[in-house]
């Protein structure tokens, strides 16, 4: 290029010194023009910044800033990178990536039904996930005043001819969830609570039976016990699963799935769901040390019909051979149980102070 501009302006006239003014001016435009094309501008009136994201499809939703949020809920320090928060305060800690549906509280991870996403100009939570899964873990008691704290009911996942998932040295889930259940009902019971099975042996019961015992007992908490499975091996950890909300997607459905709109009788209790679900995974992780796959939804036959605040925990993998032999092993096995009793013992916990809290403000 530059011997292409010599030739182009040689003139034996001009002096050597014009050569070269005339070179370096064309070379600094060629330059110019080069930073034109490959660097477009980015926006100088923002002060640099990258120009702002596509607002996506939730701009228009109505949601809570992240820093209102975090005002609103006492947290005393805010900290926001470009792509990811966290909000400190007290007693709870909330961080979480922008674009994505997992937050995580205290560092169990937590699946929201709405992505964090700019609604309105500003990355928010949507309304949805403020009131019906971050509020009831914040303040629980803020909706546990009216519900029963004595009678839980447990339900060892499937049993009789559903052997459920099986191990690959042959140890079943409809075994392991039986074990564990009558070993949660033991510490539950020196507790003070009154706990009911709805099966105390390898006995098959249809999906639809086991919310109705629980509802003929008069069940406060109703909590189903089952072991995973996957075609990955290498698939692990502790999960818990309460009901999905009426018109939001189950936690393994992409936002853009068309969700159901039916509300069941297990969705009366949407808010204590979530106090549980979080108590129960809490707890389990603390004991158990595994993988964190979180708290979700999703619309299980025995959450749908539930009679009571309800959750379903899944202790670990069979198909995955560590966690499998983990299961195969006692001590594993009653760690796992108290850990779940800890959990619903901290829940209904919540359940009396708020109970307390509701009668104090009555005589005020």
């Amino acid at each position: 290029m530059l011997s292409l501009l010599l030739v182009k302006h040689w003139n034996p006239g001009n002096p050597p010194l014009f050569y070269f003014f005339c070179m370096q001016s064309r070379f600094h435009a060629f330059l110019t023009l080069c930073a034109f094309c490959l660097f477009p501008a980015t926006g100088c009136a923002s002060g640099g910044r990258p120009p702002p994201r596509d607002p996506g499809p939730h701009a228009s939703e109505p949601g809570t800033p992240l820093r209102t949020f975090a005002r609103s809920f006492g947290f005393s320090r805010m900290n926001e990178t470009e792509r990811t928060f966290e909000m400190r305060g007290q007693v709870f800690t909330l961080r979480g990536e922008k674009g994505g549906r997992r937050v995580w509280v205290n560092d169990v991870m937590i699946w929201l039904n709405r992505p964090v996403a700019v609604r309105q100009g500003h990355w928010s939570f949507a309304e949805v996930d403020v009131e019906k899964t971050l509020r009831p873990i914040l303040h629980p008691t803020r909706f546990l005043g009216g519900a029963g704290h004595q009678v839980v009911v447990l339900d060892p996942g499937h049993g009789g001819k559903d052997s459920g998932a099986v191990s690959a040295a042959g140890l079943t889930e409809k075994a392991v969830c039986l074990d564990i259940s009558l070993r949660v009902r033991r510490h539950l019971s020196a507790a003070g609570y009154t706990v009911y099975l709805t099966r105390h042996q390898d006995q098959f019961l249809t999906l639809d039976e086991r919310p109705r015992r629980a509802g003929a007992w008069n069940a406060d908490v109703f909590v189903s016990i089952h072991a995973n499975s996957s075609t990955n091996t290498s698939a692990s950890g502790i999960e818990t699963f309460v009901l999905a909300l009426p018109g939001e997607v189950s936690t393994n459905h992409s936002t853009q799935a068309q969700p159901s709109q039916l509300a069941h009788p297990g969705n009366a209790f949407d808010e204590a769901n979530m106090a549980l679900g979080f108590a129960l995974q809490r707890s389990m992780l603390a004991a158990a040390g595994a993988e964190d796959r979180g708290v979700r939804r999703a619309r299980f036959s025995v959450l749908r019909d539930a009679p009571a605040p309800a959750a379903l925990v899944e202790v670990g993998f069979l198909s995955h051979p560590a966690e499998a032999a983990q299961l195969a092993a006692a001590a594993h096995r009653e760690r796992l149980a108290q850990s779940i009793a800890q959990g619903i013992d901290l829940y209904l916990r919540e359940v009396r102070r708020a109970a307390l809290h509701a009668a104090e403000a009555s005589q005020r």
